[in-house]
């Protein structure tokens, strides 16, 4: 057995292409009531009176159904403690390329530059250092850790490190630009020990500290040598407390290089962490799956945390305001007597100013407006929204109502739905063609047998399909939509049940008919 077989070492070198896109996604409160129609039959003032309750049991039912959130998760929300969004942030950036003894890097560089302007952008105030020695790593990593107990318990840090890394006997390094490193027993003494750094980052007192290392490339030492038969990767990390430390790869993976002067981690963090209201651990999801994809999943990213706060590089937007959220509920509702309360309530805001102005529109229209809202009227405006929260709106202010069973069962088949369609893996190209195949043959769909490609008779399949389920999804395309629809279907309700048309209807698409 060689010295060097208990080393694991990472560096540049390697090569890919790869785009990194996201997507995001806005959803409605739910909440408000439907216009308010005037019965002549009944007395105006009283209507008015019944009115100006309703309006205050929603002004008190809004917050509370926020809080409340899908799948009831208040009680959990509750008990976190985000970072504030005004807590200092520091962030130390080292892009180490120019290595004396190993093999030189290209990218580590143009790296630490390109993230050191995004921490600037997100209100981090960063120190950017670049070709590292020793002992100036060791410095560098000793002020920036006085720099951060100076700013106090609620200091976010930020640890960046591009460059050659090793591990050895379980142990991660970073490499300084002066190593001379032949054998396993020069590591500990001529590199940096990434624990060593979140301790000392720990030892700070603060709540959060970020170590992000991009240091995961091909074998950086030279044949002959007694580490030159190193593995990849670098080993995940027990938890330091405080710290949230993130690797390119896992052990026995190399990290690429790309081909554009970055990595495609860095360009995958670079994009991630200025997505608005997502969390520190979200981001980082996002970066390992943007990364997978540009590398074919030859490289996955990993991360070890021992954080109890939530932090967010780009806080969520705050909440509307109360006086917001009246406005909203009484424009959509055309509903008079939301108007007056709004003005009553909140006299001096932007929105009462909104709100006197529509009341002098419409004073002499008022007493037709005015009258009672029925369980029924908001049941029906929640039918049009389709969200859980309209439903739930009905659920609290009616609450011993025919209706109010109706939209507990609705709201709750709308989380259960939300739930379903995001839960379990995601499946693209072939796969995703195999498992929707698998799918309209347990249903009795498929026209043939499984071919793994996506032919007519997989259209003509998923057309059938669509029939059997109330759930929209493109029937032409292989889609993820497609495949969890096809799964809340019973095999029992499948295509055999379908009654065969006198003729039949087809659709040609790309110049080839497809017939049901």
């Amino acid at each position: 057995m060689t010295e060097g077989r208990d080393i694991r070492c990472v560096a540049r070198g390697m090569r890919t292409n790869g785009n990194i896109q996201p997507d995001r996604r806005q959803f409605d409160d739910g909440g408000g009531l439907p216009p308010l129609r005037y019965n002549a039959n009944m007395q105006t003032v009283f209507f008015r009176r019944a009115a100006r309750h309703i309006a205050d049991l929603i002004l008190l039912l809004v917050p509370l159904l926020v809080l409340a959130g899908p799948a009831g998760s208040l009680a959990a929300e509750s008990q976190l403690k985000p970072v504030p969004s005004a807590a200092p942030r520091v962030a130390l950036v080292i892009g180490n390329a120019a290595y004396s003894r190993l093999n030189p890097l290209e990218n580590p560089g143009k790296d630490a530059d390109l993230i050191a302007d995004k921490l600037r952008r997100l209100g981090f105030e960063v120190t950017l250092k670049a070709n590292r020695d020793l002992k100036a790593m060791g410095d560098d990593v000793e002020a920036f850790a006085q720099a951060i107990k100076q700013r106090g318990p609620d200091t976010v840090s930020v640890f960046f490190y591009a460059g050659h890394g090793l591990e050895s006997d379980g142990i991660n390094y970073l490499v300084p630009v002066d190593a001379d490193i032949k054998r396993k027993a020069d590591i500990a003494g001529r590199a940096v020990s990434v624990k060593r750094i979140a301790d000392r980052l720990s030892s700070a007192g603060n709540r959060v500290n970020i170590l992000i290392l991009d240091a995961c490339r091909d074998n950086p030492f030279p044949e002959g040598t007694a580490a030159a038969n190193a593995l990849l990767g670098l080993a995940p990390m027990g938890a330091v407390y405080g710290a949230f430390i993130a690797s390119a790869t896992g052990s026995g993976k190399a990290a690429f290089d790309g081909e554009n002067g970055h990595s495609p981690y860095t360009l995958a963090l670079a994009q991630a962490i200025g997505t608005p209201g997502e969390k520190l651990e979200d981001v980082f999801k996002s970066v390992r799956r943007q990364v997978r994809l540009a590398t074919s999943e030859q490289q996955i990213p990993w991360e070890s945390t021992s954080i109890e706060a939530d932090f967010y590089f780009v806080p969520p937007a705050p909440p509307p305001s109360p006086a917001a959220q009246l406005l909203a509920a009484a424009t959509e509702t055309d509903n008079l007597a939301l108007f007056e309360l709004l003005v009553d309530r909140f006299p001096g805001s932007e929105e009462a100013a909104q709100g006197r102005s529509v009341l002098a529109q419409r004073q002499r229209a008022e007493t037709k407006r005015a009258g009672a809202s029925t369980a029924g009227e908001v049941l029906a405006r929640a039918r049009q929204v389709r969200t859980p929260d309209a439903f739930d709106l009905v659920a609290s202010l009616f609450p011993d109502s025919p209706e109010a069973a109706e939209a507990r069962a609705s709201a709750s088949r709308l989380r259960e739905t939300a739930v379903l369609d995001s839960a379990g893996p995601t499946f693209e190209g072939r796969e995703l063609i195999s498992r929707l195949q698998e799918e309209l043959t347990r249903l009795a769909c498929l026209g043939g047998s499984p071919s793994g490609a996506f032919d007519g008779q997989t259209v003509g399949g998923l057309r059938r399909a669509s029939l059997l389920t109330d759930e929209h999804y493109l029937w032409h395309r292989p889609t993820m939509a497609a495949l969890r629809a096809l799964r809340k279907i019973d095999s029992r309700d499948g295509c055999v049940r379908q009654k065969v048309a006198a003729s039949p209807r087809c659709l040609r698409i790309n110049n080839e008919d497809f017939c049901q």
